[in-house]
């Protein structure tokens, strides 16, 4: 699932990794709705290539996904030049990843079932302070 059109100049483009589809919607529907350009990816593999070929704003990923889980993920992304701030979501209990998350470059961990608005106003907050993260 990806928004077929190139991100307009000054759009916010946003990588989602999740390996469920079904997330990959929801997140797709909800982050278009507040005029995010979004590209979604299956798992942390597919998200590093997407990396190493668009500019992306902020990526949103799962903790647990097939290949490469969204810690080795954020771990690869901090040796990027510029790395990008990050959204970790989980099912797993909060206090197991958090340390992790956080010397992974992770901004913010956000349990599942993930709550829409929630993540609508940290992602609005982010679009408005892209700038200075």
């Amino acid at each position: 699932m990806d928004d077929p059109s190139p991100p307009a100049k000054g759009a916010f483009h946003v990588l989602v990794a999740d390996d469920s589809q079904e997330t990959r919607e929801l997140l797709f529907e909800a982050l278009s709705s507040i005029d995010c350009t979004v590209t979604c990816v299956g798992d942390g593999l597919e998200a590093l290539a997407s990396l190493e070929t668009e500019p992306y704003d902020l990526l949103i990923t799962d903790y647990n996904m097939p290949r490469l889980n969204g810690l080795a993920l954020l771990r690869r992304i901090q040796t990027f030049t510029c790395p990008l701030p990050a959204i970790l979501i989980t099912g797993q209990p909060l206090s197991d990843v958090i340390e992790e998350a956080k010397r992974a470059g992770v901004i913010l961990v956000i349990p599942k079932p993930i709550i829409i608005p929630l993540l609508l106003s940290l992602v609005e907050f982010i679009k408005g302070h892209r700038f200075a993260l």
